[in-house]
Parts: structure tokens; sequence; C-alpha cells
């Protein structure tokens, strides 16, 4: 089946629309599967029976080349984002080794509000997962990180971001996307965000996340 995007272009079956039935090399066979997301290794794939993630070595012949080509993608994303972080941390370090200034008040703790030209709002939680509203009311796109935020508790506790995922019709976690977001000057995103918790904290105990 073939359908045209909104674009007029043709849409590419896996891609941009799901394959009635994709068999991998391995014997493996999916149902209504569609790429959605591309990591260095592997492909983040959504199909009838959930999600998984599939080895770019393991898709039939047919989809080679356009895989290639995202993958490339993927792993040139992947070298910048270790590049920024690597930055971040550096000067996250310089920082912190500088001696304050006399009489000057030493931050203790993130803030919320506005950073990059987004403003942060938490909409909901459950478990170790915050769903936040991102605005951008800038002129300038922002990309977000997921280690840019940390969840305030009720009691005090704070705890990090992890991970951008994609919960089901369930709440649940079904897949992990890429740790960089990209929001477009005037727009407005809904993100969930796993935080670094050990054990999972109670339902309803996040009071707000923050900017770090």
């Amino acid at each position: 089946m073939i359908w045209l995007t909104a674009t007029g272009l043709l849409a590419a079956p896996l891609f941009d629309e799901p394959v009635e039935t994709l068999r991998l090399k391995d014997g493996t066979v999916l149902r209504e599967a569609q790429a959605k997301g591309f990591l260095t290794k592997v492909v983040m794939i959504k199909h009838q029976d959930g999600a998984r993630t599939v080895a770019y070595e393991l898709f039939p012949d047919e989809f080679q080349a356009a895989l290639a080509a995202r993958r490339s993608a993927a792993q040139a994303n992947a070298q910048i984002e270790q590049a920024q972080s690597e930055a971040e941390a550096h000067q996250q370090a310089q920082v912190k080794a500088m001696p304050p200034a006399p009489g000057a008040a030493r931050s203790v703790a993130p803030k919320p509000g506005l950073k990059q030209g987004c403003w942060l709002t938490l909409t909901g939680c459950k478990g170790n997962v915050v769903i936040l509203r991102i605005d951008n009311v800038s002129h300038q796109a922002a990309s977000v990180y997921p280690w840019q935020f940390v969840a305030r508790t009720h009691a005090g506790g704070m705890f990090p971001g992890t991970h951008w995922v994609e919960l089901n019709e369930e709440g649940r976690v079904a897949m992990t996307l890429r740790s960089q977001q990209l929001i477009d000057p005037g727009a407005t995103v809904t993100l969930a965000l796993t935080l670094n918790t050990s054990p999972d904290i109670e339902d309803g105990s996040i009071e707000a996340v923050l900017w770090r």
C-alpha cells in the first residue's frame, strides 16, 4: 500500500507508515511495524504487540540503503551529544572549582522558571516518570536533554532526569527516545522523563521539576 504525505511525496513504508509484515533476517516477524527512532546500533520499532529495538543488520535488504543514511545521522548526533555533554561537565567542574566571591551567596538548588527561552510545567507523574510541558517562548529553537532537569519530592529529595521515553496506553514505558529533543520557536511539547530513583518513588510524591 502506498500513501501520499501532506507534502505530496510518496510515504516510505517502515519510515512514514507501518509495514504490514516485517520479516527480519533472524526469522522474527513483526506485524504493523514502523520505525520510531534511530540509534547508533539499533532502530526503535513500534509494532502490533508493543515495541522493541532491532539491529540494523537484521532488516531486509530492501530497507538497508535508507537505514544506512539514518544510521549515519544518528552516529553524527551521538557524537555531537557526547561532545556537548563533555563540554557541560567540564564547565560545571570549572564552576565548582571557583571559590565564591566574598559576600556572594552560593546557589544550593536548581531554580524553576525560564531557561533557554522555555517555560517548564509539571503536568503529571507516575512512579519514576514525570510528564513535562515545555513552552518555547523565544524566537530560537531550543534543545533539551534529560540531564538538564531534576525532580524534587515533597520530602525534599532530589532526583535527576535520565531518559526521554514514550509511554504506551497504560502509561508504561514503551521505548526510550533520543537524548536531544528539539523544540521549535513558539512551540509547546509534552515529554515524558524517567528519573534516577531506586527504588521507585510513590505516585504523587513529586512536588516540582526544575531546571538544573
